[in-house]
């Protein structure tokens, strides 16, 4: 019941796919208008989330080109028990460029503060606003999830943007979490793991001190480190594509190309002198995974089934994956688009550069930042819980060719490789782009990225 201080209510109605979000507000209500994701204009895509650590309040500019001919727009916080904490302001500056704000890379993104806000604001023209939080939360604590609904085209349409405060690894789906037809998930979801929020990399990438040149001599690559057993280290923004990786490799080649990190823009469209092309070899991660380990310690690379045999079907069964990310997880190579949305995620790096063509062979436009150097990030898939509004981005930073080292793909898709193994040759990995998400085997020489989940 709405009370007398005219307090929206909203109320989200489903049927099979199909959702309506109808706002109730003093007697009255309004359907938001049919949910429907910013199309891209001029190859510039829509934004879909924000993220601040949890020591960070400052702003985050959204800045989106409004492809209706009715240019009328507003942004509103949807009620929740903090969405009061949330503000936000028009943003007057350019649509496109370099924003040219001063960035403090060690987090401590906190000014300009978005300071007598609201929540609720609109205008006319490109969606360019502020937003940001008034507080802080501790580092450990859950994050805190918020949705934003943009509606645009003259109030008939609208696309939410998924906020998160906090980068303390978290449950998407939870454990219990029924799919989205109200159906018990195989193991009733008790593989579904907390993720990291960031890819892995190494020290000497993080810090830029890995050497940009060529193989010294045939197992010591300058720019493509080896990092200890546990050795990775996070990157320090979701959107920031880290190292790639390859699945495995055989025990013979353990001492030179197990846990080898790869440059991610170096080279950017030739291939790497000295690359490992991995053949078929019977051996799977619960023997090999000891030396090849390369997440911090507390974490593991996320299983798509055992691990101690190859799994050819990709079941639901025992996968921390398919269990953990997707609203109705799917068997084998199925396409899943219930829970994903694809676009720019304002995390206080990508959304204060100039947005840029990406460097590989194959790519997408206007999908990159920073595109030259191991800060490189990219256009992301969002993954969301539809109840809990909890969200987790992946950069779509590609692969690198299996025969070769030749990158691909960048800007265009995200590939995150599993410990499981889909037959001698190859192993599953994660692949999400603009139409969801689905699992495939894949020849074990690829490198991906890794994103861990906790132990």
């Amino acid at each position: 019941n709405a009370t007398s201080n005219k307090e929206p209510y909203y109320i989200k109605i489903k049927s099979g796919n199909v959702t309506k979000i109808m706002k109730v507000i003093y007697g009255h209500y309004e359907v938001l208008g049919t949910l429907t994701q910013i199309a891209s204009v001029e190859s510039y895509w829509t934004y879909v989330g924000a993220f601040w650590r949890a020591s960070q309040k400052g702003e985050r500019i959204i800045r989106i080109a409004n492809p209706a001919s009715n240019k009328n727009w507003n942004a509103e916080v949807i009620p929740c028990s903090w969405s009061s904490e949330i503000v936000m302001q028009k943003y007057t500056g350019a649509l496109r460029g370099d924003l040219d704000i001063p960035l403090d890379k060690y987090y401590n993104i906190d000014t300009p503060e978005v300071s007598g806000g609201s929540q609720k604001i609109s205008g006319s023209g490109d969606i360019m606003f502020r937003i940001g939080f008034k507080s802080t939360i501790a580092t450990n604590d859950t994050p805190r999830y918020a949705l934003v609904a943009i509606q645009y085209d003259n109030n008939t349409k609208y696309q939410y943007l998924y906020l998160r405060q906090g980068e303390e690894p978290d449950y998407l789906m939870r454990p219990g979490d029924k799919d989205g037809d109200g159906n018990t998930v195989a193991d009733n979801r008790s593989f579904a793991r907390k993720w990291a929020v960031y890819n892995l990399t190494t020290p000497t990438l993080k810090d830029g001190s890995a050497i940009d040149g060529t193989i010294n001599d045939g197992t010591n690559y300058l720019h493509h480190p080896q990092v200890a057993v546990n050795g990775a280290v996070f990157v320090d923004y979701p959107t920031q594509a880290g190292a790639y990786w390859q699945h495995m490799v055989a025990t013979p080649q353990v001492g030179d190309f197990a846990r080898r990190a790869y440059h991610p823009s170096k080279p950017t469209t030739g291939a790497i002198s000295g690359w490992n092309v991995i053949t078929d070899f019977n051996e799977y991660w619960n023997t090999l995974g000891g030396d090849q380990k390369v997440s911090p310690a507390g974490f593991h690379r996320p299983s798509d089934g055992p691990m101690d045999a190859t799994t050819t079907s990709g079941a639901i069964n025992d996968s921390e994956i398919r269990q953990s990310l997707f609203t109705n997880p799917f068997i084998g190579d199925l396409r899943c688009n219930y829970n994903t949305v694809f676009g720019y995620y304002a995390d206080g790096f990508f959304d204060r550069r100039e947005i840029d063509n990406p460097l590989s062979l194959t790519s997408r436009s206007k999908s990159a930042v920073s595109i030259a150097n191991h800060e490189v990030a990219y256009i992301c898939t969002l993954v969301f819980n539809g109840d809990s509004r909890a969200s987790l981005a992946f950069a779509s930073a590609g692969y690198l060719e299996f025969t070769n080292g030749t990158s691909r793909d960048n800007g265009v898709r995200g590939l995150y490789w599993s410990s499981s193994t889909s037959n001698t040759r190859s192993g599953w990995r994660i692949n999400l782009d603009g139409a969801g998400g689905y699992m495939m085997g894949t020849p074990r020489g690829y490198a991906f990225c890794i994103r861990p989940v906790v132990d």
